[in-house]
């Protein structure tokens, strides 16, 4: 069976020592506990008001410890904020990019947590794999899961925003962890406004930052695309809710288009 390497640069972070467990538990939106019965964690790291730094994946070490599977653009960033946060807990934190990758489709690999159907996730050494087909980036955008790096920055959006919530990566009954007030204030006041959804197009999807409207209300922009005519976009439940209602024609650029929003993934 071929692997493929993601679409975008990863790199693998070791977390190790006595008090690895309690570190991540105190930092991450999802439950480090989960590990006991599934082999992979989606989760994030988020600012104090809540919003998305870092993205990644989690699985356990076979010599104890954890990997994480995150994005290498920011890993300078990262890094940084673990040791900031890592105080005098008994924790390494060591960069393994040189000797490991991250690859798709591996037989011994655990099902994406964010859509089973994007297939598996492992951790290998370093060789060379050739880039995910197309038709990977496009059941990505298909089952509405956005990518750090190329559908949302750092600080720039909630966990909710980009559908963690929805999609495996926050757990609500854990206790505390960085930006969890903000988390809950949102789940419990019922002040989600925002989703990445899938935009369907009737023609070429537009550029990425496209605004999408309906007769003068923005409802958000497009984001990345991996097909001629579906795209990931950025909306406003709210105004996309009230131009459902009115039967207001969207747009991007000219172009007609419908918007699906995403599913829970159980």
């Amino acid at each position: 069976m071929t692997f493929y390497a993601p679409p975008r640069p990863r790199t693998i972070l070791a977390i190790t020592g006595e008090d690895a467990c309690e570190f991540l538990q105190g930092l991450i939106t999802n439950d480090i506990m989960r590990l006991e019965t599934q082999g992979i964690l989606y989760a994030a790291l988020l600012s104090p008001q809540g919003k998305v730094l870092h993205t990644f994946f989690i699985t356990k070490r076979d010599a104890g410890g954890y990997w994480m599977d995150v994005h290498a653009e920011t890993i300078d960033d990262l890094m940084r904020r673990l040791q900031m946060f890592r105080l005098r807990a008994h924790v390494d934190i060591e960069d393994h990019g040189a000797e490991l990758v991250v690859a798709l489709g591996a037989d011994n690999g655990f099902a994406d947590p964010r859509a089973p159907h994007l297939g598996t996730r492992a951790i290998v050494q370093r060789t060379d794999l050739p880039f995910a087909p197309p038709d990977y980036e496009a059941d990505r955008i298909a089952a509405c899961v956005p990518d750090q790096g190329i559908d949302f920055g750092m600080e720039e959006l909630f966990a909710s925003d980009i559908n963690m919530d929805m999609q495996n990566g926050v757990a609500y009954r854990k206790g505390c962890y960085v930006g969890q007030e903000v988390v809950s204030r949102m789940k419990r006041r019922g002040t989600i406004r925002k989703r990445m959804a899938l935009a369907s197009f009737d023609g070429p999807a537009p550029a990425s930052g496209t605004l999408i409207i309906a007769g003068e209300a923005r409802l958000g922009d497009v984001r990345s695309s991996a097909s001629a005519e579906q795209a990931l976009a950025l909306i406003r439940t709210d105004r996309l809710e009230k131009a459902l209602d009115t039967c207001t024609l969207i747009i991007a650029d000219g172009v007609p288009l419908t918007l699906t929003l995403p599913e829970t993934v159980s």
